[in-house]
């Protein structure tokens, strides 16, 4: 009978040893992305990066956070987040303490460039609403106080001479908050920064009989390049839009993953790898990701590129 116990004392022992040896092998790290709010092409953009990295990176587990352009870059330099979606010009700002950042960024570095968006102004169809001048004394949702898109609304009134104080009411709201505004005839111009087409947008065409897009002209486009040089032109073709019949200039700017400076090269080095493996899944997140490619997320982020991102985008050629 000792005998007997003897053994299963040292089994159990046994047992423990192991399973203690085998969960410090098997853990994993715990990471995270900050993405964008529910509704809008970050948060699922998140969520499958956070999917492809967790299924091709071995012991990662990935969570998804919601948050917002800005707020993403200090969660990221603070530690807050390991990844953060945002916009090449505002970590052009965050390294350099400019504008809406009040010291400089140096945590922050660049994983991949994703996709160009464009801020884009939009007014009923059946308004007087031609131009940005033409917004003084008007009711305009900018978006969230604080927010890439939101400086970059003041930055757009302000070279054409105007700021919040000129309108008659500024409703500082989520897009599907401001959209429902829009259509109940509440405000006036709405200005999401996001992806072409814009479903919010969509939405709101259809349910009001049209849409206008305002155009920016070249000499106030080239007085917010000299603002900000992340700022990029786009143009919108006639027809996106229900009742926006011709193109229309808006300035945009990359949306890019950025992540902390701090983490291990090899790590970085399998994210990259892994997005640029997965490259047929982020082409099915939205339709402005069809055309990605491993050469333009080595493109402009703003900040400069993690040692172990730039290592695989010089090995596979995009890089010299």
């Amino acid at each position: 009978m000792k005998h007997s116990h003897s053994i299963i004392r040292i089994l159990a022992a046994l047992a423990l040893v192991l399973a203690l040896a085998g969960g410090t092998a098997w853990a994993k790290q715990n990471l995270t992305i900050a993405s964008g709010k529910a509704g809008g092409t970050w948060y699922p953009l998140g969520g499958a990066l956070a999917d492809i990295i967790q299924t091709s990176v071995d012991d990662v587990n990935m969570a998804v956070m919601q948050g917002t352009g800005d707020a993403n870059i200090i969660g990221v330099n603070n530690g807050m987040y390991t990844l953060g979606i945002c916009f090449s010009f505002a970590n052009a700002d965050a390294v350099t303490g400019s504008n809406q950042f009040k010291q400089p960024l140096d945590r922050i570095a660049g994983l991949a460039a994703l996709y160009t968006s464009p801020l884009q102004i939009v007014v009923r169809a059946d308004s007087g609403i031609e131009t940005v001048a033409d917004l003084k004394g008007k009711r305009i949702a900018p978006g969230l106080r604080g927010t890439s898109g939101e400086v970059l609304v003041r930055n757009i009134l302000t070279v054409h001479g105007l700021t919040y104080a000129d309108m008659r009411k500024v409703e500082h709201l989520s897009y599907a908050d401001a959209a429902m505004l829009m259509k109940d005839g509440h405000i006036d111009a709405f200005m999401p920064f996001t992806t072409v087409p814009a479903p919010v947008i969509q939405d709101i065409a259809v349910a009001i009989g049209g849409v206008r897009l305002l155009s920016l002209e070249a000499d106030k486009f080239a007085a917010l390049k000299e603002k900000n040089d992340g700022y990029s032109r786009y143009v919108i073709p006639g027809g996106t839009y229900k009742g926006q019949n011709t193109d229309v200039t808006c300035v945009g700017s990359n949306n890019v993953v950025i992540c902390q400076k701090s983490l291990p090269d090899d790590l970085v080095y399998n994210m990259v790898k892994a997005l640029a493996d997965s490259k047929s899944r982020i082409a099915e997140v939205h339709k402005v990701l069809k055309t990605w490619s491993p050469e333009y997320a080595a493109g402009d982020i703003g900040v400069q590129l993690h040692p172990g991102a730039a290592k695989y985008y010089r090995e596979i050629g995009v890089l010299k």
